[in-house]
């Protein structure tokens, strides 16, 4: 049931409604939020509903067996068992085609006949909600004098719903924490309101458009198009999937906030980096910090190991953890490379910093002025072509198609169709957004909290009317909804 839903507006206002009555009774706010929970997603698919329930249970049976007097050899025993529950379950769904047609390419026929196979549908956010999972019972082990989680908790944390099909990806006791507050502090609704108008915008508005209208057509028939029609079509979808996914998180910051819970910031300006380090502190944030904190520092980080194979395999990991195709595992093994290479060259750079230090000599650290501007812009440059370029991956139907496109960027004797003026300004504007939206959200919600709530709501029904009549009939799935 996706937040752009008229089902899920009267979802919400029900939910709303019972979640201030039951705030300050923990006792019941937690069952009542697992139910909510739940029912949410039964909403929207109901056949994959128990697979919260058996997610929660193997990192819930996780936590409940760990603990100091087993001795850390059981301790690892039991983690590793549940990791594996949770990656078996993930690969089932998400790899199942994948090891299929392998099978099949090496003479095992498995369609047809008496052992034909189903076909197997993905559940929508099963990525999110298990990780999510994985992260509880990993944190358990990491201290097993932790606290007792009990399974209501477990279902609770795992199936929240403002962020159960695309995150962000919430940690245990952060979200514990403002669950079990019997006081929350006093919810801003101004900031609540501009999050949900700015997710609803970006979505609705902005993206299904660049979908719709430009993205589709060029990857779909790119002989049809000139270099300029197919360039425009790669930035409109580094804009699109921007647009669409902070516009999810925006969502789900904005109902959380509502709820009483802070679900964290997703995105930080992420086309505004400047170094490929820099655009994975500011991209998916919640995703980034959990493959560095349990896969990147479990496979030895900077202190154990190779860093830069470390750092590959981590991002390598993090492609394939959108699908098992050979695009995203290109996709992901080239952002690991770069990763590795800038990290190895900020270790010179500070080595160079540490002798200028001692020696007292200054010209090495001379980046102001001219010269620094212009080595920033570079890299802006430079960092946003390379993961704009790389999304072509991400869209493509096939290794072949994403050639087609990366290759007809550069054929600039093409003839063929151009792209709308309209895409391009809303690729500019994507990025006037992150350079100085802040200061319109700031504006707009410091105007918001001037209104009464009666008087919020009528505000913002009215601009959700406005933004759905500018959008096309039939709104779009959410793009991460498919990982």
């Amino acid at each position: 049931m996706p937040f752009t839903s008229l089902e899920f507006a009267i979802f919400f206002g029900i939910v709303l409604t019972l979640n201030h009555g039951l705030r300050n009774n923990p006792k019941r706010y937690l069952p009542s939020l697992a139910i909510f929970n739940v029912v949410f997603y039964a909403l929207g698919a109901p056949k994959f509903a128990p697979l919260l329930f058996v997610v929660a249970f193997v990192n819930w049976l996780a936590c409940r067996s760990m603990g100091p007097e087993r001795g850390k050899l059981a301790n690892k025993i039991i983690i590793w068992a549940c990791v594996a529950a949770n990656l078996s379950i993930l690969a089932f769904f998400k790899y199942f085609d994948f090891i299929l047609v392998t099978l099949e390419d090496l003479g095992l026929r498995l369609h047809g006949g008496l052992f034909a196979l189903p076909e197997i549908v993905y559940p929508a956010g099963l990525s999110f909600f298990t990780f999510q999972g994985m992260s509880l019972a990993i944190d358990k082990f990491r201290d097993p004098g932790m606290e007792k989680v009990s399974y209501v908790e477990a279902l609770a944390f795992v199936s929240f719903f403002p962020t159960v099909l695309s995150g962000p990806i919430q940690r245990f006791e952060p979200f514990m924490e403002q669950a079990g507050n019997k006081a929350p502090s006093p919810v801003d609704h101004g900031l609540a309101v501009t999050l949900i108008l700015s997710g609803l915008f970006k979505k609705v508005a902005l993206s299904s458009y660049l979908s719709e209208e430009v993205v589709r057509d060029v990857f779909q028939m790119p002989d049809a198009f000139s270099f300029v029609g197919i360039l425009g079509a790669v930035y409109g979808y580094g804009a699109q999937i921007y647009l669409d996914f902070s516009g999810y998180s925006d969502l789900a910051m904005g109902v959380g906030l509502l709820l009483g819970f802070d679900v964290g910031l997703n995105f930080k300006s992420p086309y505004l980096a400047t170094n490929i380090r820099d655009f994975w502190r500011r991209w998916h944030v919640s995703l980034s910090t959990w493959l560095r904190d349990y896969l990147y520092f479990s496979l030895g980080g900077s202190r154990k190991g190779s860093t830069t194979l470390n750092l590959i395999v981590t991002q390598t990991l993090g492609g394939l953890w959108h699908g098992a195709h050979l695009r995203y595992l290109v996709w992901g093994l080239a952002h690991g490379i770069l990763l590795a290479v800038t990290h190895a060259w900020f270790k010179v750079v500070k080595k160079k910093e540490a002798l200028v230090e001692k020696t007292g000599f200054k010209s090495w650290k001379k980046t102001k002025g001219k010269r620094g501007r212009l080595k920033a812009f570079l890299g802006f440059f430079f960092t946003f072509h390379f993961v704009t370029f790389l999304w072509i991956l991400f869209r493509a139907d096939t290794m072949p198609q994403a050639w087609v496109i990366f290759k007809g960027i550069f054929d600039f004797s093409k003839p063929g169709e151009g792209s709308p003026l309209l895409a391009w300004i809303i690729v500019l504007l994507t990025l006037l957004g992150q350079w100085r939206g802040d200061r319109l959200k700031d504006a707009m919600t410091r105007f918001q909290r001037r209104l009464s709530v009666p008087l919020l709501s009528l505000w913002c029904a009215f601009w959700i009317i406005i933004i759905m009549r500018l959008g096309p009939r039939g709104i779009l799935p959410f793009i991460y909804f498919q990982y």
